[in-house]
C-alpha cells in the first residue's frame, strides 16, 4: 500500500467516483435534466403563488381600510343631519338667552354647546374677519370696512374640518358719495 494512500482516502474517491459516474448516466438518460427543468418548473409556480398571494392580501387590506372610511363617512352624514335639525334649536336657544335673564337657561345653553364641541362642532368665528365665501354667506352690505364682517346674522357651524352650515353676515363696504 502507498503510504499517502489509505484504505479510507481509496474508498472515498471510489465512492466519489461513482456518484460522478451516476450522475453522468442520470445525465445522459435525460432524467437528470428533465428534472432540473421540473424544479425550475416548480420555483416559477411557487413564486407565481406566492405574488398572487401578496396582491391578495394587499387587496383585502385596502378593502378593509375601504370599508373602515365607508362606514366613517356613514357615520359622520347621520351626525351631520342630526346637527342640521338640532341648530335651529340652538338659534332660539342663543335668542332666548339673549333676551332673558334666565340664569338656568344660560346654563343649559353652555351644555349644549360643549356638548356640540364635544360632537366636532365649532362656530365659525365672523365679527371682525374678511369675508370667506365658503364659510359665509354675504345677507347685506353695511357702510364699514371693506371686505370684513360688521355684524353676524345667523351663526355658521364647522363639523370637524367641513362646513356645517355657512354663517349670514352683513359685510362692510365702502359707498362711494
Amino acid at each position: 500500500m502507498d503510504k499517502n494512500n489509505s484504505p479510507n482516502d481509496k474508498k472515498t474517491a471510489t465512492t466519489e467516483a461513482q456518484k460522478i459516474n451516476e450522475t453522468q448516466k442520470f445525465s445522459a438518460s435525460g432524467k437528470f435534466s428533465d428534472s432540473v427543468v421540473a424544479i425550475e418548473e416548480l420555483k416559477k409556480k411557487v413564486e407565481e403563488i406566492e405574488n398572487k398571494y401578496k396582491r391578495v392580501l394587499a387587496d383585502y387590506q385596502n378593502l378593509e381600510k375601504r370599508a373602515a372610511e365607508e362606514r366613517k363617512e356613514l357615520m359622520l352624514k347621520s351626525n351631520k343631519d342630526l346637527l342640521l335639525r338640532l341648530l335651529p334649536v340652538l338659534d332660539t336657544l342663543i335668542l332666548a338667552t339673549i333676551h332673558s335673564k334666565d340664569q338656568s337657561l344660560t346654563v343649559s345653553l353652555q351644555q349644549f354647546l360643549e356638548v356640540l364641541k364635544q360632537e366636532g362642532v365649532e362656530k365659525i368665528k365672523t365679527i371682525g374677519a374678511n369675508f370667506d365665501p365658503h364659510l359665509m354667506e354675504c345677507i347685506t352690505t353695511k357702510e364699514g370696512e371693506e371686505g370684513k364682517v360688521i355684524e353676524e346674522i345667523r351663526a355658521g357651524y364647522m363639523l370637524y374640518d367641513k362646513v356645517l352650515r355657512v354663517a349670514q353676515v352683513k359685510v362692510g363696504r365702502q359707498f362711494k358719495s
